[in-house]
């Protein structure tokens, strides 16, 4: 799928891409996350700044001032017993803020990387080669029945629009290199 753009020229100079879909449009879907078994528990639904910055203040004050335009999410998860067994992806959150200008939308990004980045024992990691500027996270935990589980954040912005990934399974059987591999087929829907 191939997302809708418009460039504007003003002055005879052109200004950077805007994307002017809702921003469901450039979210990753069900049929996109190559891993079988996966339901859609959270169907894509519009998000509020309140939404997005999940109790974070500091953050909802950011995000409060960057022309948000629209923002939506969804949610995909698979079931796998016995936990300790599991390959792939297990729980797949997408989100995406499409915002009224690109440098709204590098402040949205900078802020959501500085609120992931400071989440305790969150270590950043490279997102390589991902839209205008990319950001990656990586959380270890255990489970309660003792399996180690991995969380994958990737932060990235395309002109106007800002995607978060966050990709979770047990560790060793997925991390950042399938999250990296639905982040690029979600960054496809964000090509003129």
């Amino acid at each position: 799928m191939v997302g809708c753009a418009v460039v504007v020229v003003a002055c005879g100079s052109p200004s950077p891409l805007l994307f002017t879909r809702p921003a469901s449009a450039y979210l990753l879907t069900l049929d996109e996350l190559r891993t079988p078994g996966f339901t859609e528990t959270e169907s894509a639904h519009t998000i509020d700044v309140a939404g997005l910055a999940a109790g974070d203040t500091t953050l909802a004050a950011a995000l409060g001032g960057v022309g948000l335009r629209d923002a939506s999410t969804a949610r995909y998860f698979r079931a796998v017993q016995p936990l300790s067994t599991a390959n792939g992806p297990l729980d797949v959150r997408t989100t995406v803020l499409r915002c009224a200008a690109v440098s709204g939308a590098s402040t949205a990004f900078a802020a959501l990387t500085r609120h992931t980045d400071a989440v305790p024992s969150m270590v950043p990691e490279s997102a390589g080669a991902l839209g205008d500027e990319a950001h990656a996270d990586q959380v270890l935990s255990t489970s309660s029945d003792g399996v180690p589980l991995v969380e994958v954040t990737l932060t990235w912005r395309v002109a106007n629009l800002v995607s978060v990934l966050v990709v979770r399974g047990r560790d060793g059987g997925t991390g950042l290199a399938d999250a990296l591999v639905l982040a690029h087929a979600e960054a496809a829907h964000q090509i003129s």
